[in-house]
């Protein structure tokens, strides 16, 4: 983690065992409180501290604006709250970063990819929200060296970045929690979602709290009765990612071939249990997103009608995969409908970004940009695309692809226009799952199915550490890195092979999942059929309707 060169020395409070000051960025600096103009008011229960001036060049220099930090107990005296806002006269303000000094030593166990993390000499930063790794939700709970739990936690009822540093000073263990405004609405103020920092008696405790108020803000529903899950939904017990198109070309399996394992399958367990998940059944994977057709190399659209039909028949669902926020900049008038829409950091700059598609050993192919679901032009075209898609060839689902990623963007409501396509794609189809990659609190507003997590390929999954928020929503399946039975094919670029994690474990909240490629069911039909004995297990165990 990178750092300031010199020692911060900006005016620090005490209230109830904490230290702190404040700092308030801007695009351009980063300023601290004016210990020349700051007034402190107190009581028992309570502090005020009002900076009427702020420094900047490390309180070197002056500079307009103020802010108001408002600390106060809980009633049970187990936490503290801490109020703030501020601004910074003409310019923009982005963020402000409470700095607690001098806080206890501790490992964070409540991470998904791993039951506890140290801190260590370079520090550990931790992002909100974050769809794959660290936090699902913004609360880092912490387990000290005396086996006290320590909690921090942001009470912010949107979305937006919340950003836990830890890090080691000259003063010990420094914690700082920062948040950064969205930046369509970013201005020259800002009033500050409360952080709340205490002790709690047990992980579970202090979950079930942050959980109650999350499902508060965000309206969520169960599982059972969510009215985007339509019924069929509720009776899957095995997810089938069947690889189609590999980006460079290569055909693990056309559409005849892919119907013809729908029906091995459908011979060997109760068809109406599955959901059939198909990558890159448009052609090239990643390359064709943003045109989505059926490819003409693996059957065209007479190939993929049959395939529909064929599915339809067994009564075996079917679920598409959608690139949601990445596309081909090369696709024709992409300059009338991409470029418009392409996804900013909050400074403004265009996010760009791919991955080793082709064992060239670099990332710079020049075959995807980021865009952003929230801008209309890209909304209308992907929305409008899948309607026609649907329509014709009768599929049942929608996966999104990268949806719980997050972008800052200045320009457009990524979180938003998130939530605005699922609506449309839904609109007057209330039979359609919309299934994404990846999982945050509020993402599950959008997307009831998830596919899992990993981290370098190690499985994770989004019920850990705390299963009651998402189970409660949300159903998930196996990420695509998930190995095929035999050589541990993924299929796609995360890995190439993952022969350790080819299976999902079964829990209520993971639907038991089997990669297929190419040579699957000549090679490993035994490894294939033991995860379907999982399916039929899962069913057992979980779904009302078994018969």
């Amino acid at each position: 983690m990178q750092d300031v060169s010199f020692e911060l020395k900006h005016p620090t409070f005490e209230f109830y065992g904490h230290t702190f000051t404040l700092y308030i960025h801007t695009f351009e600096n980063v300023y601290g409180l004016d210990a020349d103009r700051c007034r402190v008011t107190r009581d028992e229960n309570s502090m005020m501290i009002a900076a009427d001036g702020l420094t900047w060049a490390n309180g070197q220099e002056k500079a307009e604006g103020n802010a108001v930090i408002h600390v106060y107990k809980s009633t049970d005296g187990h936490s503290v709250r801490f109020r703030v806002q501020a601004s910074v006269g003409s310019k923009k303000l982005r963020s402000v970063k409470l700095l607690l000094e001098g806080i206890a030593d501790g490992e964070v166990i409540n991470l998904r990819e791993t039951p506890s993390k140290a801190i260590e000499s370079s520090g550990l930063l931790l992002h909100y929200p974050e769809g794959w790794r660290n936090l699902y939700t913004p609360l880092v709970v912490m387990k000290t060296a005396e086996d006290r739990l320590v909690y921090y936690r942001s009470l912010d009822s949107s979305v937006r970045d919340k950003r836990f540093a830890f890090l080691w000073t000259s003063k010990g263990l420094t914690a700082e929690l920062i948040f950064e405004e969205d930046a369509v609405r970013m201005q020259s103020e800002v009033v500050v979602p409360e952080w709340e920092i205490g002790e709690c008696p047990s992980l579970e405790a202090i979950s079930a709290l942050h959980h109650r108020e999350t499902e508060q803000h965000y309206g969520l529903l169960p599982w059972e009765t969510r009215e985007d899950v339509p019924a069929w939904a509720r009776e899957i017990s095995l997810v089938a990612a069947i690889h189609m198109q590999h980006w460079n070309g290569y055909i693990f399996n056309d559409y005849k071939k892919t119907g013809d394992t729908l029906e091995w399958l459908a011979e060997r367990m109760d068809p109406k249990r599955i959901l059939a998940y198909l990558p890159g059944w448009e052609g090239r994977y990643y390359w064709q997103y943003g045109d989505f057709r059926p490819d003409p190399r693996m059957g065209g659209e007479a190939g993929f009608e049959e395939l529909m039909s064929r599915a339809k028949k067994l009564g075996i669902r079917v679920m598409p995969m959608f690139g949601m926020n990445v596309v081909n900049p090369g696709l024709e008038n992409f300059e009338q409908w991409g470029a418009p829409s392409r996804a900013h950091t909050a400074g403004g700059f265009p996010i760009t970004g791919s991955v080793d598609w082709d064992g060239s050993r670099h990332y710079d192919h020049a075959s995807n940009v980021f865009l952003n679901p929230g801008a209309p032009g890209w909304q209308n075209r992907l929305a409008g695309q899948i309607g026609k898609l649907m329509d014709r060839y009768g599929f049942d689902g929608v996966f999104l692809d990268i949806s719980a990623a997050w972008m800052n963007d200045p320009y457009y409501h990524y979180y938003e226009g998130f939530i605005e396509l699922c609506r449309k794609i839904r609109e007057n189809r209330p039979d359609c799952l919309i299934a994404g990659e990846g999982w945050y609190d509020a993402a599950g507003l959008g997307t009831p199915l998830m596919q899992s997590g990993h981290t370098d390929g190690v499985m994770h999954w989004h019920d850990e550490p705390y299963a009651p928020l998402f189970e409660q929503y949300n159903r998930s399946f196996g990420h695509l890195c998930l190995g095929a039975p035999g050589k541990g094919s993924t299929g796609v670029h995360e890995h190439g092979y993952n022969p350790d994690y080819r299976r999902a474990p079964i829990r209520k909240a993971i639907i038991p999942t089997v990669t297929i490629v190419d040579d699957t069911l000549e090679t490993a039909a035994d490894e294939v059929e033991s995860i379907i004995a999982d399916a039929n297990s899962y069913a057992d165990q979980f779904l009302t309707n078994t018969k």
